[in-house]
């Protein structure tokens, strides 16, 4: 498993536990299904997700402008990492 997964299960987790979750119902509460779920779980991301989360993570720095609108999972995920000015 590549760092990047490790961080987005330990997010995924977090949030799970954080509202006593289980699976089904924490993709439910993401929007998302539970296959979804699994590939994010698994490592599958959109192309967009995985140019700008890890660049983004690291510099700690908002999402440029119009790229939250290019990927499902950018626009759930990224919030979960507790990037700051994810709506800019």
């Amino acid at each position: 498993m590549d760092e990047l997964t490790e961080q987005v299960n330990l997010a995924l987790d977090r949030v799970k536990a954080e509202r006593r979750l289980n699976e089904g119902q924490l993709a439910d509460h993401l929007g998302v299904d539970r296959m979804t779920l699994w590939r994010w779980r698994d490592g599958q991301y959109s192309k967009a997700f995985k140019t700008i989360i890890p660049l983004t993570v690291l510099a700690n720095t908002p999402l440029p402008v119009g790229w939250i609108e290019q990927a499902t999972d950018i626009r759930i995920l990224a919030p979960l990492f507790s990037i700051p000015n994810i709506d800019a």
